[in-house]
């Protein structure tokens, strides 16, 4: 077995810095979220340690994607997907809405 040291912790606090200069050093395009998968893939393999919640990881890896080809209407569709509020949050506005205040005085 390999042993592995030498690790690179991404974070939420430098991932916004870590993937961006893979990306530059290793001259990588991305144009699709396929890619960026692939380029974590990559850091994986070239010991980058990804220490988050991985639904975290991935609206992170969606926004790079989108941000590094904006102009492709399935990145979009991502993010818009993302931003637009859940059936579950909808009804919690709803019940909020049907509670009423009663005077007894």
């Amino acid at each position: 077995m390999p042993q592995i040291n030498n690790l690179t912790l991404v974070t939420l606090d430098n991932i916004h810095q870590i993937i961006p200069d893979f990306i530059i050093s290793n001259e990588i395009i991305i144009t699709s979220y396929e890619d960026m998968m692939e380029t974590v893939m990559t850091m994986i393999r070239n010991k980058h340690l990804f220490n988050m919640d991985r639904n975290i990881l991935r609206s992170c890896l969606e926004d790079l994607t989108y941000m590094y080809c904006p102009g492709d209407d399935v990145n979009k569709d991502r993010i818009l997907g993302m931003l637009e509020p859940s059936d579950d949050e909808d009804d919690d506005e709803d019940d909020e809405e049907d509670v009423s205040i009663v005077d007894i005085s």
